[in-house]
């Protein structure tokens, strides 16, 4: 065994660990499902006894070091060997909460005392993250929208924030996307401070609140919990600084640190395009420092950093840890959760972002163990009618768990219509895993199951708790052991490249069959293919169309790719689930 990894003396997590072998997270998750019955995901807790197992199933040795100690809180988002000359960095903070809470008018009011102290002329732009002053500490809020954009972040494996600030009205309680977000920040692992809202309303009723949200297991410090509670009034500003220094005082028991000296690293936040200023992408930096000139690769897309902004429009001559910044100089906008990091020279991040290019068309993330090729791991998000639809339909799912042949969660169960948040969610699951979004006795729009399409998630709704039982043991039973097969569908020439709101348009003419929302796609160039996605949105002349046939002139985007050349080939898809050669032959 040549390899040798050093360990913290209280472990790793199941993605930390993936990267110290350098194996894929999917193969450690599957290891301890097959082997012990463990269902774990990428942020589950490992002690040194379970990763040396792993690492040894691997061929790699291990030494446990107790200096390279870190709690999980203080390295959220940075690599334990930076932590040799590390100092305290600002907490980020994400908030999150129901519709109508006051989510929005918290941060704008937290947002307007900060620049008023900071910037003259007020703010002039959003760049999706800010910093505030609170007394001689500083904090980041993730301007977003609350628990969506926090999912979509950990979907591609990005660890942001530090605390999640959860928002619920005195006079409303606790609603379905309260729930939501009680979810998202428990799988997230991060620590929660709740915000009663709307104490100075007629009939707030803030003790009733915290009833509601201990029946959560959201319970109050004052009542014996762990999770600090402040209650405040966003629009009159009353207790705001209460809950700053709640922020700041969890910022401190977390112990956050994080390198400033060297190249920078972290996450984009969000990104656009602009036909004046081209890719402008919201990076927070994680570790080392940013500056101008420095050449960066976030996913697969690379660029010199040209300028830097914060949310007034000032220009940043360099931005350290735990500060966002909105960023030009990108050769195509990334993707939100993409991670960054700075490089040597111009060219070494292009071969990077090349050499990642060319993984993700290998499909090298995909992972499939020797040993589970008869075990199907399903994660389900049901959305019901009624809270006691809930226990219903989980109790007739009780003996599924002893059955070899899933390792079967629950992700969310939740009254309420399924909306664009479940689809998030669905979409946050490791991707090794089947997701299902189910529906009992409850509603779903048009523009989500659109959404849920171009993903790749799978909606089913149900009337009769029967149906819906039979239908998801069914479901079980078919998909074991299958793999994806694309049925070609169609063709089409590009004739033309434009600029659009979602990045490049193709402008195509289709050549064979039809292409259609959502269905995937492969782009060839020169007879070689280039890249792959899904059909983010499709027209006919100003007209949202579903599906375009042959002989017909479109023009159509995708999800993941912009780089469009004129005379490119498009291949349309549909994806199809089959038995695999290895089990056919087998059998």
């Amino acid at each position: 065994m040549d390899d040798v990894v050093i360990l913290p003396e209280d472990g790793l997590t199941v993605s930390e660990l993936a990267t110290k072998i350098k194996k894929p997270p999917a193969g450690i998750i599957t290891y301890f499902f097959a082997e012990r019955g463990m269902p774990l995901t990428i942020t589950s807790q490992l002690d040194v006894q379970l990763c040396t197992e792993v690492a040894e199933k691997y061929g790699v040795d291990v030494i446990v070091d107790d200096d390279e100690k870190v709690s999980e809180a203080s390295n959220r988002g940075f690599l334990a060997e930076d932590f040799a000359d590390a100092k305290e960095r600002p907490p980020v903070v994400t908030v999150m909460g129901h519709v109508d809470h006051g989510k929005t008018t918290l941060l704008d009011t937290i947002r307007k005392r900060s620049v008023a102290a900071t910037e003259a002329g007020g703010i002039t732009q959003r760049i999706g993250a800010y910093t505030v002053q609170v007394g001689t500490q500083k904090a980041t809020f993730i301007d977003t929208p609350g628990h969506e954009a926090f999912t979509s972040m950990r979907a591609r494996g990005a660890q942001v924030t530090d605390i999640a600030v959860l928002v619920v009205a005195a006079d409303d309680g606790v609603m379905p996307q309260t729930r939501e977000a009680i979810a998202h920040a428990k799988a997230a692992e991060v620590p929660m401070i709740v915000a009663i809202n709307k104490i100075d309303v007629p009939k707030a009723n803030p003790q009733q609140t915290r009833q509601a949200l201990a029946e959560e297991s959201i319970i109050s410090e004052d009542w014996g919990g762990d999770t600090p509670f402040v209650e405040i009034s966003a629009k009159k500003n009353i207790n705001i600084d209460s809950l700053l220094e709640t922020i700041t005082l969890t910022a401190e028991v977390g112990e956050l640190k994080a390198r400033y000296s060297g190249p920078a690293a972290g996450v984009v936040l969000e990104s656009t395009f602009q036909q004046a200023t081209g890719a402008l992408a919201t990076l927070l930096v994680q570790r080392g420092t940013l500056n101008l000139g420095d050449a960066v690769v976030a996913g697969d897309k690379f660029g010199r950093v040209r300028s830097m902004k914060n949310e007034a429009g000032k220009d940043l001559p360099e931005v350290p840890p735990s500060v966002a910044a909105q960023v030009t100089g990108f050769q195509g906008p990334p993707e939100a959760g993409d991670q960054f990091e700075v490089y040597t020279n111009i060219g070494d991040a292009r071969e990077a972002a090349e050499k990642r290019k060319r993984e993700q068309r290998t499909g090298i993330a995909g992972f499939r163990g020797d040993d589970d090729e008869d075990v199907m791991r399903l994660s389900l998000i049901l959305k019901t009618d009624a809270q006691g639809s809930i226990a219903a339909v989980k109790h007739m799912f009780n003996d599924m768990k002893d059955q070899r042949y899933v390792n079967f969660r629950w992700v969310l169960t939740a009254p309420g219509p399924i909306t664009d948040s479940d689809v998030e969610l669905a979409s946050a699951c490791p991707k090794d895993q089947k997701v299902l979004i189910v529906g009992f006795n409850t509603t779903v729009n048009q523009k989500t199951v659109i959404e849920a399409k171009m993903r790749g998630i799978e909606i089913k709704s149900f009337k009769v708790i029967y149906d819906l039982f039979e239908s998801i043991v069914a479901y079980l039973t078919a998909e074991v052991g299958k793999e994806e097969k694309l049925i070609e569908k169609g063709t089409a020439d590009i004739l033309a490249v434009f600029g659009g709101r979602d990045g490049n348009v193709a402008g195509c003419s289709v050549a064979s069959g039809m292409l259609s929302l959502g269905s995937r796609v492969q782009v060839f160039r020169r007879g070689a293919k280039v890249s792959e996605g899904t059909i983010l949105s499709l027209r006919e002349g100003k007209t949202e169309v579903q599906e375009v046939e042959e002989g017909m002139e479109c023009g159509f985007c995708l999800k993941e790719w912009d780089a469009w050349e004129k005379g490119d080939e498009v291949r349309c898809f549909d994806v199809v689930m089959v038995e695999p050669e290895l089990v056919k032959k087998k059998a």
